[in-house]
């Protein structure tokens, strides 16, 4: 008899739990469009220029270079170091990143890091080493708009945002997370991305790393952040000490990233950076950087974007559309369906083929060994936008995002040659729909499992393709 009240609370307990799970699926999924509406004045988040050459820029494709380039950042650092991830794992190269940075701290330089909450923040929960940073002295750590129950809608706003900065010096700013998958050569596979490390050489109030920094100061402020709180057990104190090993080993293995950096030579001067942002609260967004991106674009006549996926919405594709009708040609370089790495991201390209190409511009479908994660856009022979955002909804309306605008034909033309090698080993699709194989582009296998999948994905994405 007495198992009856216990029968009956359980009913109670699991009809809550089915409630409160419609309630934060629903709301996650329809709370970006019924929250404030974006305004429909056009806006150009410019900041204010740098002085003309008073930075220089270098350009690092390769994975590899980027782990070294990070570590020669953080070893430059005298007073302090800003990082900024989606997401940071606790792989080899996200260990190499956590030991140069305990490291730079144990000399007493300050170490401030921002991530994301969402992807950024569960991995590192079981992991000892990131425990002994963030309890390491001058090592202070923030997660932005951490997942919470309470706030389920809430979940879609996330910082997608990757940069390292020393000082008023030097920083580093791309598409990679930090992780296997995009630094180091660590893994067999492996994306294909883009950072730009730009170098100060001389005090400029105006320059793009200040701006850069007040727009970290700015977001380390949000009321959305959390720092968490980590005891350091024997588990940890084990962790510091393997991180200390680690970094001494990472002379070994790569004592090119210990060598003084020679800024200046290293790399280009240009004529011009700004620095570009999306808005930074934890909210629907006015799709600040997208309209300001599109205006960019407006000043050419030859626009070739490269980006993993594209997830347009009736603004974004209003916005190409305009661009054809002015008589300019637009390319889009992005993964071939069989190649991509994002299944959401290929499903919708298989719904909306057509629309893209409706718009008059031109699609290169890439296939090679390593699926492409670069975001790019070059504006005719001298204008190159380099960063975070992706050519889709979600990086215009949801997440924080960041790029460079770097106006300069040096940067721009090595750029344009490293698209066109990319654009052989793709498939040209006109706007027509007929399609052009370039010389190297081989159609990848796409197995029937595989398009099982994508055939079901078409129909279930389409009442979230705004969150994708």
């Amino acid at each position: 008899m007495k198992k009856q009240p216990i029968k009956k609370a359980l009913k109670w307990v699991f009809a809550l739990l089915g409630l409160y799970i419609l309630f934060a699926a629903v709301t996650f999924v329809f709370e970006p469009l019924l929250s404030h509406p974006a305004s429909k004045n056009p806006s150009l988040s410019f900041t204010q220029a740098s002085q003309p050459y008073s930075e220089q820029v270098l350009c690092v494709d390769d994975n590899t270079d980027a782990l070294l380039w990070r570590l020669r950042v953080i070893e430059s650092a005298q007073d302090e170091i800003i990082f900024s991830t989606f997401q940071l794992n606790g792989d080899n190269s996200g260990m190499d990143m956590m030991a140069a940075l305990k490291h730079a701290a144990d000399r007493g330089v300050k170490v401030k890091m921002l991530i994301d909450g969402g992807l950024g923040f569960f991995p590192l929960q079981t992991s000892d080493a990131f425990k002994a940073l963030a309890t390491t002295e001058n090592v202070e750590i923030q997660f932005y708009n951490l997942i919470s129950l309470l706030t389920p809608w809430k979940g879609n706003y996330r910082l997608h945002d990757k940069y390292l900065a020393a000082d008023d010096q030097v920083y580093i700013l791309g598409g990679r997370n930090t992780m296997d998958l995009f630094l180091g050569n660590y893994q067999e596979v492996q994306n294909t991305d883009r950072d730009m490390v730009v170098y100060n050489t001389a005090p400029n109030p105006g320059s793009s790393i200040m701006q850069l920094r007040n727009y970290f100061s700015q977001i380390w402020q949000e009321p959305t952040n959390r720092k968490i709180t980590y005891r350091r057990s024997n588990a940890v104190e084990k962790a510091a000490q393997n991180l200390d090993e680690r970094y001494h080993a990472l002379h070994q293995t790569y004592p090119e990233a210990f060598t003084a950096a020679d800024w200046r030579t290293e790399t280009l001067p240009v004529k011009e950076i700004r620095f570009l942002s999306n808005p930074i609260p934890a909210q629907n967004k006015e799709p600040q950087l997208w309209r300001s991106l599109h205006n960019i674009m407006q000043t050419g006549h030859h626009i070739t974007i490269q980006t993993p996926y594209v997830i347009c919405s009736d603004e974004m594709y209003a916005g190409l559309s305009d661009l054809t009708a002015g008589g300019k040609r637009v390319e889009i370089l992005t993964n071939a369906v069989e190649n991509g790495a994002n299944p959401w991201g290929c499903t919708d390209y298989l719904n909306e083929k057509k629309n893209i190409l409706g718009t008059g511009a031109e699609i290169y479908e890439y296939a090679r060994e390593h699926s492409l994660h670069t975001k790019t856009v070059l504006i005719d022979d001298n204008i190159s936008l380099v960063g975070s955002f992706n050519m889709d909804m979600r990086s215009a309306y949801l997440d924080t995002e960041i790029m460079l605008y770097i106006d300069s034909p040096e940067i721009n033309a090595l750029l344009r040659q490293g698209m066109e090698q990319d654009m052989d080993y793709s498939n040209h699709v006109l706007p027509d729909g007929t399609s052009v194989p370039g010389p190297h582009f081989e159609r990848p296998p796409f197995g029937p499992a595989k398009q099982l999948l994508y055939n079901l994905l078409r129909i279930l994405i389409r009442p979230i393709r705004h969150l994708l």
